[in-house]
């Protein structure tokens, strides 16, 4: 009996044609088309961009309220983590409003790194009939983009730009309070999509192109899910990089936006100011609390008001100098411990796959 095999979860392709250049893509442009070659790679990198810039703002979040809820419940046993029993978990729920390839992929990536589970992440699309693979892992793929945004804490806007006036019809004025929009519009400016959809804590990332450096090299040969295994691919993505070279770059903004983001959860809360403090130092840097370090962040680099934190208003601050834009392009330390943990988000991940394929291989020889 033939077996069927869903070759899409296959990461092969590149591997057939890799010694056979008649078969790449390449031989058949003629000389005037071959200049256009480094769109495929343009193109691949931006994609890559946006999701692992996503990704890493939905781990930073759910690792937040995980810390949040033991901060608030410590273990009552000294007994070893390994003993204890899993902690009680506050998860982030996560949603998508259309998922073509690029929702795909960020769904893929948000389920692989970003410590989102199947049951924690929704879509809403028209043809939630054809999202298939991830239905059959848990994920809620249906048609009714109010009912989405009305149960995620963080739903990113993966439409065309022609579909937002209908979206915005259904979920004008809808939308909690407690939620952050997070738009891959890139052709709709943030003030118009605030305006669209009644809502202020609305961000995305503004990406610009170098194109003295196009011919960067570029690994487009992977999906998106794959290539952020790569830790110098990953560390290109990262808007805080210093990579000189680097031919696609992050506007800083987009770390200040993460940021006062991630200090009004924690201010929603009901954290002190000391505390939100220390939750940034651990997560976005990777400190630890039980440590002094010499560079950090401190609460005068968020605001000069004493007591606990007030809750920033995010369209303010995409549109204007903060004390956290003095902080992160002048500091250099800092930037690199943001950067640092910023990859981690997706080692983590790369060191338990290799953990797991070991295992794999001890039960095999077992066997």
């Amino acid at each position: 009996m033939a077996t069927s095999i869903d070759v899409s979860s296959l990461n092969i392709v590149s591997d057939i044609t890799k010694d056979l250049p008649s078969l790449q893509f390449e031989s058949s442009l003629t000389d005037d088309e071959k200049p256009y070659l480094g769109l495929r790679a343009r193109s691949h990198a931006i994609a890559s961009s946006v999701c692992a810039q996503a990704t890493y703002f939905a781990a930073i979040l759910n690792q937040a309220r995980q810390n949040i809820l033991e901060l608030k419940n410590p273990p009552q046993t000294k007994a070893s983590k390994l003993l204890r029993d899993a902690p009680p978990r506050d998860p982030l729920y996560v949603g998508l409003i259309g998922c073509g390839r690029l929702g795909f992929h960020l769904a893929n990536c948000l389920l692989t790194y970003a410590d989102v589970l199947p049951s924690e992440l929704l879509i809403s699309t028209r043809r939630p009939e054809l999202l298939t693979s991830l239905s059959d892992r848990g994920v809620r793929c249906f048609h009714d983009n109010l009912q989405l945004i009305q149960s995620v804490h963080l739903v990113f806007l993966c439409i065309l730009p022609s579909h937002l006036p209908d979206v915005a019809q259904e979920i004008q004025g809808r939308i909690p309070q407690s939620c952050t929009v997070y738009s891959f519009l890139s052709s709709v400016p943030t003030p118009r999509l605030r305006h669209c959809l009644g809502h202020l804590c609305v961000m995305k990332s503004e990406l610009s192109w170098n194109d003295e450096n196009s011919g960067a090299e570029w690994d487009c040969s992977k999906d998106i899910c794959t290539t952020l295994e790569n830790q110098q691919q990953v560390e290109m993505t990262c808007p805080l990089n210093m990579i000189e070279n680097a031919f696609i770059k992050t506007s800083t903004k987009w770390a200040e936006l993460v940021l006062y983001t991630f200090v009004n959860l924690c201010t929603s809360k009901e954290l002190s100011q000391d505390e939100t403090v220390s939750l940034v130092n651990q997560v976005i840097l990777g400190q630890s609390a039980s440590r002094e370090y010499s560079t950090c962040f401190t609460s005068v680099d968020f605001t000069k008001r004493t007591g606990n934190f007030p809750i920033f208003d995010i369209a303010a601050v995409s549109s204007r100098e903060t004390p956290v834009t003095r902080t992160i392009n002048h500091n250099v330390n800092l930037r690199h411990s943001f950067v640092k943990q910023y990859k981690n988000i997706f080692d983590k991940f790369y060191y338990w796959k290799g953990i797991k394929q070991l295992k794999k291989k001890s039960d095999e020889t077992i066997n």
